[in-house]
């Protein structure tokens, strides 16, 4: 007996709704408690995204391969195989592996997203995409007013709550510019001005430089694609100029805008600053609504558009000549000398500094061209910016994320990431004739550009849902008539077992380290060892065990194995140098700490009168005429 149409419509509609459903809770997750780049919470959202986008393809949900598609889950899949592979000859397999693994992630959210766009108009996509920027920048402002809710204002002021890093929430609040645009342009006028008022406010306090810039660049590309432009122009300088206020307010309150206030100062300055949030947002609401009744006719909506775009060209051959004429300062600005660190206050707008980024470059450059067809190694630029540093900062990534693929792991890598961003903005410009792929579109590019000034990849706050949201762009939608869709069983275990090989991938480095920080004796070490046989923090545990138990001659075998596992790594020289200096062993403890120092002119091993002064002493009977060990700063050159 066959199943009713409406029973059929019932199935199609909760085939439609849980994978939907899925994506908006790993997406809502990840949004408010990835905990930064934190290896615990990537565990179990990415293992949550990566049972999901198994259960979708089980359910029938498979996108079609066509050109976008195709470029863009082949590519980013590919990345992730490439980026493990590059294991083999990473200079930290350690480091290589955790950065699969987030890779992994991104592409589980990414193929939960194909499979949702086959299903869901991109009206519902923007729609959805809305509500979350939304409850993000409530609770971001709302952090921000109550510090009961995040105490660590109190040090730094830049707003970045829920995902601890001010750079990560900015890149949302510009994908948000053209969502809130669309929906106040096409949906809901009042609704969607509030939303940007919310967006703009909470950009504005997280400093990004380029952040403001992408949202100006992005608000500019909605109004010259868009066919309503006076309205859009209407909503952007209602909320604009709303949001502009209450900064400017907020630049008056200390504890909102200042660091190292004390926790009366910053709950005194919150209210006054809440009630300063919300009378704006009740000003846009009602003028919005306001201006929605307003009927401008033709030939004045036309004069009111040349006047708009006369002011645009005028402000943008001004700020062409301004950057001609001060270009030389600017560069040197921008190339800032090594070490001169932006401070993270309101003061940054006025520089034009990269704050360390021109440097950092320049260092992943030099990794690449050293080994341009694998790289060192995914996630392994900590040891390049160790190596080649001439500064005591320290880089874990060099701010740019098509240039950290180039350096890590070679031109394939890169051209993989390449190819990902391709497809994805191919979907996007596939999708430019209906206003909300129009928004969407540019969500999806605001991720790819912002990546070339930041470490994006390291947070999967931003880059799951943005990856997300690009899968869905990309796909097809299935046609409305179309019917329920298929299981495929076969698929769906091949899936689910693989999604449950990622989460053990996913697990076994966390587990590591739960048991490192719990170990108390060499078998504990030796343990967090069998979960991560690249860890060389579990060998020096282990080691220095084995050493406290009376066995130096295993410590010293752990200590060499984990120089042979990273032997770029300036710590590894460093431990195994330690363990031969208090064996008297003058010689091979100068040998390892030289390596040290080779590998890191800032770390232990350049500390004046330290171990490694101490051993070249002990082993060549040699002492720098220039050493004075009463006095303070660094080693000479060994």
């Amino acid at each position: 007996m066959l199943p009713s149409a409406p029973v059929r419509a019932a199935a199609l509609r909760v085939g439609d709704i849980g994978p939907a459903a899925g994506a908006a809770a790993v997406a809502f997750c990840a949004l408010f408690f990835a905990g930064g780049s934190a290896s615990a919470p990537l565990l179990w959202i990415g293992g949550a995204a990566l049972v999901l986008a198994a259960l979708a393809l089980g359910l029938g949900h498979v996108p079609a391969l066509d050109g976008p598609t195709a470029l863009f889950f082949g590519c980013l899949v590919g990345l992730a195989v490439w980026a493990g592979l590059t294991t083999i000859w990473s200079i930290s397999p350690d480091r290589t592996w955790s950065y699969t693994n987030r890779t992994l992630v991104y592409a589980a959210f990414a193929l939960l997203g194909l499979s949702v766009g086959t299903r869901l108009s991109r009206n519902t996509l923007a729609g959805a995409a809305a509500s979350m920027l939304g409850l993000l920048v409530g609770w971001a402002l709302l952090a921000k007013c109550v510090p009961a809710l995040y105490g660590d204002y109190g040090r730094v002021a830049r707003l970045r709550a829920p995902l601890t890093y001010w750079n990560e929430l900015a890149l949302l609040c510009d994908a948000g510019v053209p969502i809130a645009l669309w929906l106040a342009v096409r949906a809901r006028r009042a609704t969607g001005a509030v939303l940007l008022y919310g967006l703009v406010l909470t950009l504005l306090l997280t400093y990004s430089r380029f952040g403001v810039v992408l949202a100006c660049l992005l608000a500019a590309a909605w109004v010259l694609l868009d066919r309503d432009r006076l309205e859009s122009l209407g909503v952007l300088a209602l909320s604009g100029s709303g949001a502009a206020a209450a900064f400017g307010v907020a630049l008056a309150l200390p504890g909102i805008t200042s660091d190292a206030q004390t926790r009366p100062v910053r709950a005194h300055d919150g209210w006054v600053f809440a009630l300063v949030v919300l009378a704006g947002a009740g000003l846009v609401l009602v003028t919005a609504r306001q201006l929605s009744c307003l009927d401008v006719g033709p030939e004045r909506r036309k004069r009111i558009e040349r006047v708009a775009g006369l002011v645009a060209l005028v402000l943008a051959l001004a700020g062409l000549v301004v950057s001609i004429t001060f270009s030389g300062r600017f560069w040197r600005e921008f190339t800032n000398p090594a070490g001169s660190q932006i401070s993270s206050t309101t003061q940054r707008f006025g520089s034009a500094s990269s704050s360390n980024r021109w440097r950092w470059w320049g260092e992943a450059w030099h990794a690449f061209t050293r080994h341009p067809g694998g790289g060192t190694g995914a996630g392994t630029f900590e040891l390049t910016n160790q190596m080649l540093r001439d500064a005591p900062i320290v880089a874990d990534e060099p701010h740019n994320t098509p240039l950290q693929f180039a350096s890590e792991t070679g031109i394939v890598g890169f051209l993989l990431y390449l190819g990902t961003a391709a497809g994805a903005l191919w979907g996007a410009w596939r999708a430019r004739k209906d206003p909300a792929g129009v928004a969407l579109g540019l969500a999806v590019a605001a991720f790819f550009a912002h990546g070339v000034v930041d470490k994006d990849w390291s947070y999967v706050a931003a880059c799951g849902p943005l990856l997300l949201l690009a899968g869905a762009l990309v796909a097809r939608r299935a046609p409305a008539a179309a019917a329920a869709p298929r299981r495929r069983p076969l698929l769906a275990a091949c899936a689910v077992a693989f999604a449950l090989a990622g989460i053990y991938s996913l697990a076994a480095p966390w587990l590591a380290e739960r048991e490192l920080a719990s170990a108390a004796t060499a078998a504990d070490a030796k343990q967090a060892r069998a979960y991560d046989p690249f860890s060389v923090e579990a060998r020096w545990l282990e080691a220095a065990f084995e050493d406290a138990d009376g066995h130096p001659l295993r410590a010293a075998r752990l200590y060499r194995d984990a120089v042979d596992l990273e032997p770029e790594n300036a710590q590894t020289w460093y431990a195994l140098g330690e363990f031969y200096f208090r064996y008297r062993a003058w010689q091979l403890a100068y040998e390892a700490l030289n390596n040290a120092y080779t590998y890191d002119r800032f770390g232990k091993a350049a500390e004046r009168c330290g171990l490694l002064d101490q051993a070249r002493s002990k082993a060549t009977g040699y002492t720098p005429p220039t050493l004075n060990c009463r006095g303070s700063g660094r080693s000479s050159s060994p």
